[in-house]
Order: structure tokens, then C-alpha cells, then sequence
């Protein structure tokens, strides 16, 4: 049986471990905004400092110089709203039909999911298939549609689904409750976690995507905020390396972090609320077969 004066030692060890592994966890993002308001100068001649030699909001002031930063703030903002509400209207009615043990032909559908997932076409016929054939090109489904439906997602939630006792769902038809009802009635209810999980994946992977603007977009007023970012340091990076401009200031490494911090903002609004859901829905999802 512990003592007070072992539990107090217990207790101490542990918060002061849990001080230490915050603090790793803190000092990158304390430095690299540290980082962001330094001036490229002493960036280059210095190196990474917590404290910089010279304080300058530069880097930001390059990020906002271009009104169109907006724009590419809004587009992304609406990929992510309406293709995280699709991809889990879609991930949970196939889910919640391959985990439902009456569906005909549900293990053939999960063969058909998994199959894309190990074997590729290529990017070729994909992107001839989303341009020719869907016709996407300069459209704000081309940011949305490509990544619609994830086989790893689907899977995901059908195990989840899984746990949820049949006794319920049994009871749900007996009080006259139709496929559709029970689903919305019963199931999704009980799916908090997973579908916060899945949110959670979806809403990242969209966010982060500047890969299908660069396939499928040429139009300026539908280039996403990654995407438009991407071309900002590309640029500043050409004008560097080729001398151009040589009395200008270019801040390439202090752009870099600055931009980190413009993007992760609604990132870090996001997780406190997802969080408490995450590591159940991960959990449960991943182990039930």
C-alpha cells in the first residue's frame, strides 16, 4: 500500500514529466512563430534563435499584400465544409451497409473498395478520367470530388458500426423504424466518436490538398489557400536564387512560417473539440474486425 509520501513523489513525477513533454511539444511552434516575426537578415546570419535580433512583421505583410489571399481563404473554407459533409454522408451509408449482416453482396462491395486501395491506375488515367470524361477542370468540384471517398474511412466506420449491439438495431424495426430511420435514428447517434474521427481526417486531408489545384485549376479565383501559398514562396524562391531584385528583401524562410501560422488557425479551433472523440473512434474502429 503507498504512503502519502509515495503517492506525493508519484504525483510530482508525473507532472513534471507531463511539463517536460509539453514543452517539447511547444518549443517548435514557439520557435518557428519566433521565426515568423524575425527579420530575414539575422535568419541567414543567425540561424533559428528563441529570441530574434530583429523584429519585423515582414513575412506577414507578405502573406496579406495580395488581396486574393482571401479569396483563396473563402474557396478553402467551402471545399472543406461541403466535401467533409459529403465524403461522411457517403463513408457512412456505405459503411452502414457492409456492416449490416442482411445487405446481399456487402463483402463484394468491401473486395470492391479494397482493390483501388492496393492497386493504382496511375495518375494519368486518373487525371484523363476526371477531366474528359467528368469534365472537371476550373470547377470547385475538381477540389472536392477526387478525394470524395476514402477506402481506409469506409472500412473504418464499418467496424465501428459493428460494435453496436444488433439487439438495438432489432428493437428499432420492431417499433416500425425503416432502414433509413434506424440509421439516422439509432446508429449515427451512437457514432460520435468515429464520425468525429473521420471529420477530423477528411477536413484535414481537404484542407491541406493543394495537389488537385495544381492538376485541375488554372482560373486564379479558384486557386485554394495551400495552393496560392505554394505559388507565393515558389515565386519569391525564384527571385532569390535568380538575383532578381537585389535591393528587395525577400523573406523566404521567415514566409515559410509565417504561412504556417495563417493556415493552422482554424486547425487549432478545430481538434479541442474533435479530440475527446479521436482516440475512441481510432481505437474501436481500427480493432473490431
Amino acid at each position: 500500500m503507498r504512503t502519502k509520501k509515495q503517492g506525493f513523489i508519484g504525483d510530482l513525477l508525473m507532472h513534471l514529466g507531463m511539463i517536460f513533454l509539453s514543452f517539447i511539444c511547444l518549443y517548435p511552434f514557439v520557435l518557428s512563430f519566433m521565426v515568423s516575426i524575425s527579420t530575414e537578415e539575422s535568419i541567414v546570419k543567425n540561424g533559428f534563435k528563441m529570441l530574434p535580433d530583429g523584429f519585423t512583421l515582414t513575412a506577414y505583410r507578405t502573406v496579406f499584400a495580395d488581396g486574393s489571399i482571401y479569396t483563396g481563404y473563402l474557396i478553402t473554407i467551402l471545399v472543406t465544409l461541403i466535401g467533409t459533409l459529403l465524403s461522411l454522408l457517403l463513408t457512412a451509408m456505405a459503411a452502414y451497409g457492409m456492416a449490416n449482416n442482411k445487405v446481399q453482396y456487402r463483402n463484394a462491395f468491401a473486395l470492391y473498395l479494397y482493390i483501388p486501395s492496393v492497386f493504382s491506375a496511375g495518375l494519368v488515367p486518373w487525371y484523363l478520367v476526371c477531366t474528359q470524361i467528368l469534365h472537371l477542370q476550373n470547377t470547385l468540384w475538381a477540389l472536392i470530388l477526387p478525394s470524395l471517398v476514402s477506402p481506409f474511412n469506409v472500412f473504418l466506420m464499418r467496424n465501428y458500426f459493428k460494435t453496436i449491439p444488433s439487439s438495438l438495431l432489432e428493437a428499432a424495426e420492431i417499433d416500425g423504424c425503416g432502414v433509413m430511420k434506424t440509421a439516422f435514428v439509432v446508429v449515427l447517434p451512437l457514432s460520435k466518436p468515429i464520425i468525429a474521427t473521420i471529420s477530423l481526417f477528411v477536413g484535414l486531408g481537404y484542407w491541406n490538398n493543394w495537389a488537385n489545384a495544381l492538376y485541375f485549376i488554372d482560373e486564379r479565383r479558384l486557386y485554394p489557400l495551400q495552393y496560392m501559398l505554394y505559388r507565393i514562396e515558389s515565386l519569391m524562391r525564384f527571385i532569390r536564387e535568380n538575383g532578381a531584385m537585389a535591393n528587395m528583401e525577400v523573406p523566404t524562410q521567415t514566409f515559410q512560417m509565417a504561412t504556417l501560422f495563417v493556415t493552422i488557425g482554424p486547425i487549432l479551433l478545430l481538434y479541442p473539440f474533435v479530440q475527446k472523440y479521436f482516440v475512441k473512434g481510432i481505437m474501436v474502429g481500427a480493432v473490431k474486425g
